[in-house]
């Protein structure tokens, strides 16, 4: 693939762009040459092997394919915790939030409104923006090398393959606006330096409701800027779009900023200085990194460092689709390798830095004369993801429940059953129901229906400190409840005592996989 034209100016660039470079510099976005002739009398090269016809339609039909399973599984799919704790927020809608910018909650707010409180509407979110995503991905592909349907299906099929991605498909948090709105700001931007300049402050836009969704939106920022003193549309630099553009992402930032003012800056620091602080510890904390990363499953993974290291040397020698490429991934890559160097850093953090990874990745695999290593990276993904899609809502395979992510989804209906019986049996007026985990009040909130007044008392600081008034709860009787994965009588709450009120075992396939541990507390005193 050649590079994309370039110019002295952005004004030039804009009128007519010229003729790309012949020199491909050993991009991984260029195209292979074509094989030279052999000589007279001498044996012709070993061609390699061929490609299998029409890649790109094996690729989409592929995606098609994984869109349809998922949508298959909404219905049946148990809310995650951290899911049914943003459903929360959509419930009390507000500018911020304790732990993340609203994004997620307005959306969650709009999909249980068209389609009721259940768990597709809470899911349904997640899959379509990962189908944006996946649209925006393979545009950019395509302009970063234009005719190179292979290539950019190719990347869409990773993306979409990579379990760290398949669960972000299904299950809706921050992340699934924050990688659309991160992906469309990086092609908005390359639009915009290659004579489309007004689209500088559609990107603006994207970047704005990126922060909207999810702060570690702002690591692309000084990728942008990378990707320009990279390439040769650094004149951009000297232009107002740019600056612009700044201004209409901080605008439509701006209520957060006003939201943590009236807080006392409490998200910025839970997230900037709470959730990143630690000692150094670099032999407990890079491990952990290290694994983080395999959520896009190894080959994936391998396949985009390759894809890294060889776009960083394309960019240095001045192509600007690599330029873009490694940019957007260098910066968070590079905040989040040292932060792993105190703390424990999540997958889903660093996510959207292997989105454009995933092209040269592609382009890296299509290259290979080896069937096998061509199909491996995606077939694996698929797989793992499919597993996964399988497991969570069948419980099929009797994995040690303390392993197993998917037990996590299964049992709530039964719990929300029993916490409303509870409620109307030897308790108080007004009885309120909590935990010492949000996961679980969040989820008992979901299951248990409206009438059921769920909180969290005791843990670490989040949304429900907003919300809760000790004082509006003196005097109340309560439902305390907890789970085997996390068990904790409830000796350290101000209530004038507390009994036990049974156990709930959740048995599926004969098997119990998870227990949960009930109490009835009279009168709390805070």
């Amino acid at each position: 693939m050649e590079h994309s034209p370039s110019t002295s100016t952005p004004a030039s660039r804009a009128r007519a762009p010229l003729p790309a470079r012949a020199d491909t510099g050993g991009s991984p976005l260029a195209a292979p040459s074509p094989a030279a002739p052999a000589r007279p009398g001498t044996e012709p090269a070993r061609a390699p092997a061929p490609a299998p016809a029409r890649p790109h339609l094996l690729a989409a039909a592929a995606v098609a394919l994984l869109f349809l399973a998922r949508f298959a599984i909404l219905p049946w799919l148990g809310l995650f915790n951290d899911e049914a704790y943003y459903w929360e927020w959509s419930r009390r809608l507000a500018a911020s939030y304790y732990d993340h910018p609203p994004l997620v909650a307005w959306i969650l707010a709009a999909t249980t409104r068209l389609v009721g409180r259940t768990q597709l509407a809470v899911h349904l979110p997640a899959l379509l923006f990962t189908a944006a995503t996946s649209l925006v991905l393979l545009r950019l592909s395509l302009d970063l090398l234009p005719g190179r349907r292979d290539v950019a299906w190719g990347a869409v099929l990773l993306c979409n393959a990579a379990p760290l991605f398949g669960l972000g498909a299904v299950f809706t948090t921050p992340d699934a606006p924050a990688t659309l709105f991160w992906i469309l700001t990086a092609w908005l931007v390359w639009r915009a330096v290659n004579g489309a300049p007004r689209l500088w402050y559609a990107a603006g836009l994207a970047a704005g409701l990126g922060l909207l969704s999810k702060y570690t939106n702002v690591l692309l920022l000084p990728g942008i800027l990378l990707f320009l003193l990279l390439s040769p549309h650094r004149a951009w630099l000297r232009r107002k779009e740019p600056y612009l553009a700044l201004a209409i992402a901080a605008l439509v930032f701006a209520p957060v900023v006003l939201w943590n003012a009236r807080h006392g800056w409490e998200s910025f620091v839970f997230q900037l200085v709470d959730r990143h602080g630690g000692a150094f510890r670099p032999w407990r904390t890079v491990p952990r990194f290290l694994v983080a990363q395999q959520s896009l499953s190894p080959l994936v993974w391998a396949a985009c460092l390759v894809g890294l290291a060889r776009s960083a040397r394309a960019a240095r020698a001045g192509s600007p689709a690599d330029a873009l490429v490694f940019g957007c991934a260098a910066a968070s890559l590079a905040v989040f390798s040292a932060a792993s160097l105190f703390t424990y850093v999540n997958p889903n953090w660093f996510g959207p830095a292997f989105l454009t990874l995933m092209i040269p990745a592609s382009a890296a695999l299509l290259r290979s004369r080896s069937r096998l290593v061509r199909l491996a990276p995606a077939g694996l993904g698929i797989a793992l993801s499919l597993l996964f899609y399988v497991q969570a809502v069948s419980l099929a395979l009797p994995l040690p429940p303390r392993l197993d992510f998917a037990t996590d989804l299964v049992g709530w209906d039964e719990v929300g059953a029993r916490l409303r019986a509870l409620e109307a049996s030897g308790l108080g007026e007004r009885p309120f129901v909590f935990s010492r985990r949000l996961q679980l009040s969040a989820l008992a909130a979901f299951y248990g229906g409206d009438d059921l007044e769920v909180t969290r008392l005791g843990g670490r600081r989040d949304q429900y400190d907003e919300w809760t008034s000790p004082e509006a709860l003196r005097g109340r009787d309560a439902i305390y409840f907890c789970d085997d994965l996390a068990f904790r009588a409830p000796d350290e709450y101000p209530f004038q005592r507390c009994e036990p009120a049974g156990e709930l075992p959740i048995v599926r396939h004969g098997r119990t996989v998870r227990r949960f541990f009930f109490w009835r507390c009279f009168a709390y005193q805070p």
